[in-house]
């Protein structure tokens, strides 16, 4: 059960990267190669074009890419770590209370 859910996880992170790379091209083809095609000569709609693409890649791309990675790095170290090392044979926690620190002071 844990090779297929690893190997069911990986599979997950291969089709993000597919995914982001369709949509990368779904983004250098409407955004600079259709500003490239209407340019008449002054340069302005390939450099119009290409500061879409490029915005469009940094936030859309990079941001969804980063958050990608924080969330299986998380994944791994809770599901995967925690199954097979944690036991939780150990005290039970208590949270802080400053109410009781403070009474010993006095």
């Amino acid at each position: 059960l844990g090779c297929v859910s690893n190997t069911a996880s990986y599979l997950r992170l291969w089709a993000l990267s597919l995914a982001h790379s369709q949509l990368s091209e779904v983004f250098w083809n409407f955004a600079f190669v259709l500003g490239v095609g209407a340019d008449s000569g002054s340069g302005f709609a390939i450099f119009f074009g290409f500061a879409t693409w490029l915005s469009a890649t940094i936030f859309v791309l990079l941001m969804m890419e980063s958050l990608g990675a924080f969330l299986h790095s998380l994944r791994l170290h809770w599901v995967e770590f925690q199954n097979k090392f944690y036991y939780g044979d150990g005290r039970a926690f208590e949270p802080f209370d400053l109410a009781e620190v403070t009474a010993g002071i006095n």
